[in-house]
């Protein structure tokens, strides 16, 4: 008799592709109905019984937990499969917790989808209450004497656990192989996302890399993993010298690709004994601190540092390159000099993040300290903001960015040194002067920073600092008060208008001008032009 299946996906397109994706009939199945939403699929269950379902996890009406419960209160026993985005892991959790065989990540691959199937086959399958006690007994045990291994691991990496002890014999019998790998494996940031983690978005994403990271390396008999200093520490046991550098890119190809999540991993060295493994634990540890050095999402191989060269005599010159170029208003000169600062730091502290942070932050606070003894006046109250600035490098992902950081922290403060000249005025009277002939051109911040022999950076912060608005905002008022001009006082069409004042797009011009008054253009037009 044939296993019947119920499809559920608010999506019509996942319910076809579902239908295509398998040949039921010759697996032993057969699609005994479909439904669009959480109300329906509990309706279709009541009726049809079937003996699995294949389910989104988020539909309206009746969300897949909340059809999982009412399936345990109504005694109704249709294995689950749910599929769901990664965005909706929680929900998975939860539901495996009650009972589901499996989920799967959408786009559903083929394969996955039979393995799930294989697996609810199983359950449907088994028979006699006997053989599933046995079952869980069984699950019960391997996941008790996977976190048995799991701290025994932890304790050798520490160096805690005695060679003669009977844990250790354990572990050697149970991952005996010719070397051990240890592999120290950091989560960074969703690929293609912004901003920090939230704490529960992290939690999903470290639930997401436990699931790949069993099937990869403990299922697969490759070794085993735990958790140290909020990364995750692996062991690889092999005979093969090239292992564990398949097994990092095959985890970090996954992991980009199914979760969208950029990882690094740091590799040690191979040893021949397990009770040495504490210290392929320590150089992967240290090969993973490279990734601020080296770039996010790589393998990176342990490699014994070279002692750091003493730079004090460069760091003192650099700082003095920095100071002579700000107070003779050369911002070229000044950059040019940071840039070689910055090469001086990375040199001396290549593979410490934190002493690159402090090192680059007692330069530039150095800096800003030669300038003050120097009476060199940074505008405002203030202006400059020293405050806060460790904190802010330390909050950079990698040297680079930090870098990038400095180098925009030096044209803000070149921006915030007074230039009692009067030069600044006559600057900034040319530069408005362009852009009121050329508004109704394309103009960019480059364009407009060329006119005033600046760089993009800084002129951006000059024009900020003696308008007191942004440069983009400041043409876009101009554009606008100009449309307004000609709405009220022509006979132009929209589009007529939007191109006189530089918006090739008259889409683009409505959206701008409804944001700034409240309305679209012919609207404004015949709110004006009412009695």
């Amino acid at each position: 008799m044939a296993i019947r299946v119920l499809l559920a996906d608010d999506e019509p397109i996942i319910l076809k592709g579902l239908r295509k994706l398998l040949p039921w009939e010759s697996l032993g199945m057969e699609i005994a109905g479909q439904a669009g939403d959480g109300a329906e699929l509990a309706e279709l269950i009541r009726e049809l019984k079937p003996d699995i379902v294949i389910s989104d996890i988020s539909m309206p009406h009746r969300s897949g937990i909340d059809i999982m419960r009412w399936m345990g209160e109504e005694g109704l026993s249709a294995k689950v499969v749910f599929i769901s985005a990664y965005q909706e892991f929680a929900y998975a959790k939860e539901a495996l917790s009650l009972g589901a065989v499996d989920y799967l990540i959408k786009p559903i691959e083929k394969g996955q989808l039979a393995a799930a199937l294989d697996k609810a086959t199983a359950f449907i399958r088994e028979r006699g209450e006997a053989i599933r006690s046995k079952d869980k007994l069984e699950r019960l045990e391997a996941k008790r004497r996977t976190e048995e291994l799991q701290e025994e691991l932890s304790r050798l990496a520490e160096g805690t656990l005695p060679a003669r002890s009977e844990a250790y014999r354990s572990l050697e019998e149970t991952m005996r192989a010719p070397f051990y790998t240890a592999m120290a494996v950091s989560i960074g940031r969703l690929r293609g996302g912004a901003g920090r983690w939230t704490e529960q978005e992290r939690k999903l994403a470290e639930f997401a890399v436990d699931n790949i990271l069993s099937e990869l390396i403990v299922a697969s008999g490759a070794g085993q993993y735990f958790d140290k200093n909020g990364m995750k520490m692996l062991i690889v046991a092999h005979a093969d010298a090239l292992k564990p550098y398949e097994t990092a890119q095959d985890i970090k190809a996954k992991m980009n690709g199914y979760l969208k999540l950029d990882v690094s991993i740091g590799v040690g060295l191979a040893v021949r004994e397990l009770g040495k493994l504490g210290e392929s634990c320590r150089q992967a540890a240290l090969a993973l601190e490279m990734k601020y050095f080296e770039g996010l999402n790589k393998v990176l191989p342990y490699a014994e540092a070279a002692p750091a060269p003493s730079v004090e005599g460069e760091l003192y010159e650099r700082r003095a390159e920095i100071v002579r170029g700000l107070t003779g208003r050369d911002r070229k000169s000044a950059l040019e000099s940071l840039n070689r600062l910055l090469a001086s730091i990375r040199k001396a502290a290549e593979g410490n993040k934190a002493l690159a942070v402090s090192t680059a932050f007692s330069s530039m606070l150095a800096v800003v300290q030669e300038l003050r003894k120097a009476d060199v006046a940074i505008g405002g109250d203030g202006g400059f903001d020293i405050q806060g600035l460790q904190a802010r490098l330390g909050d950079y992902d990698t040297y680079d960015e930090m870098a990038q950081g400095l180098r925009e922290m030096l044209e803000e403060l070149y921006a915030a040194i007074d230039n009692r000249s009067g030069r600044d005025k006559l600057q900034l009277a040319r530069v408005k002067q362009y852009i009121e002939e050329h508004y109704a051109e394309e103009l960019t911040l480059e364009s407009v920073a060329a006119v005033a022999y600046m760089n993009p950076y800084y002129f951006s912060a000059f024009f900020k600092k003696h308008t007191n608005r942004n440069f983009k905002a400041y043409v876009t008022e101009l554009r606008m008060r100009e449309a307004v001009r000609l709405l009220t006082t022509t006979d132009l069409m929209v589009y007529e208008i939007a191109e006189k004042v530089g918006y090739n797009n008259a889409r683009h011009f409505s959206d701008v001008f409804k944001k700034t008054y409240g309305a679209i253009p012919n609207e404004y037009k015949q709110s004006i032009r009412k009695p």
